[in-house]
This record gives C-alpha cells, sequence and structure tokens, in this order.
C-alpha cells in the first residue's frame, strides 16, 4: 500500500481545557452571548446613573426615580412574563431583548452628542432596559 504525504501539517489535538462543553457550538455560542449581555448589563448598572449625574447634575430625588423605573418592571412584569415565555420560542425572544437593550443604550451617548439628551429619557430607557430584562431572565432561566 502505498503512503499519501500531504503538505498540510496535521491537525493538533486540543488541550484539556477545551475538552467537554467547549467542543458543542451551542454551548460556546451561548457562552459568547451572555458574555457580552453580561457585559452590557454591567455598563447599564453603572454608566446609566453615572450619566444622570456627571452629565446631568441629577438630584436625589432624580436618582430615586431612575432607581424606581430600572426596577419597577420586576415588580410588575414578573408573573407576567413568565406565563409569556412560556409560549414563545426563548431564544428569538433573548436575542430581541438583548439587541432592544443594546438599541436603548446607544440612544443615550447619540442623545448626549446632539444635545438632546434629559432625565425624561433616561427614565425611559431606563423602565424599558428593565423591561427587557425580566423577559431575557425568565426566558434565559426557562431555557437552560
Amino acid at each position: 500500500m502505498e503512503t499519501i504525504h500531504s503538505d498540510a501539517p496535521p491537525v493538533p489535538e486540543l488541550p484539556a481545557r477545551f475538552a467537554g462543553l467547549w467542543r458543542h457550538r451551542d454551548f460556546v455560542r451561548l457562552w459568547i452571548g451572555q458574555t457580552i449581555s453580561q457585559f452590557g448589563s454591567t455598563i447599564t448598572r453603572e454608566a446609566l446613573p453615572y450619566t444622570a449625574i456627571l452629565a446631568l447634575q441629577a438630584s436625589p430625588a432624580q436618582m430615586g426615580l431612575l432607581g424606581a423605573a430600572s426596577t419597577a418592571p420586576l415588580l410588575i412584569l414578573g408573573l407576567f412574563a413568565g406565563v409569556w415565555v412560556d409560549r414563545v420560542r426563548r431564544r428569538p425572544l433573548m436575542i430581541a431583548a438583548d439587541l432592544g437593550r443594546a438599541l436603548l443604550l446607544l440612544s443615550i451617548p447619540l442623545a448626549f452628542a446632539l444635545g438632546w439628551l434629559g432625565m425624561a429619557q433616561l427614565y425611559v430607557v431606563a423602565l424599558l432596559a428593565g423591561t427587557l430584562t425580566v423577559f431575557f431572565n425568565v426566558a434565559y432561566q426557562a431555557h437552560l
């Protein structure tokens, strides 16, 4: 039997640390998506109040309203979100929620650059981002 030689180098084995779940494409996609999502959530949690304080000189009362706007959706929509999420496909819902939150957050630097940023916009962004976060979190828990 004749041996065929190839110019291509041999394919190396994956290191042991990349075994298991790292070989599953769906897991890697979920992990990357979650990493990006958590990064965005951290920016939202930290940057939104700082924007109100530093760019708009928000008062303590305004800061309280901003905090309430971001947490109110959990209290109001929490139970309803669970029922609704059970009736739809979870993965597209999670993707749509993340994209929606990203667009909402991108509206803040855009409005600031154009000189249109105000507390009303921050309230709306906090309320809508909180709503999307509720649906994302419920879908994520059900998806796993």
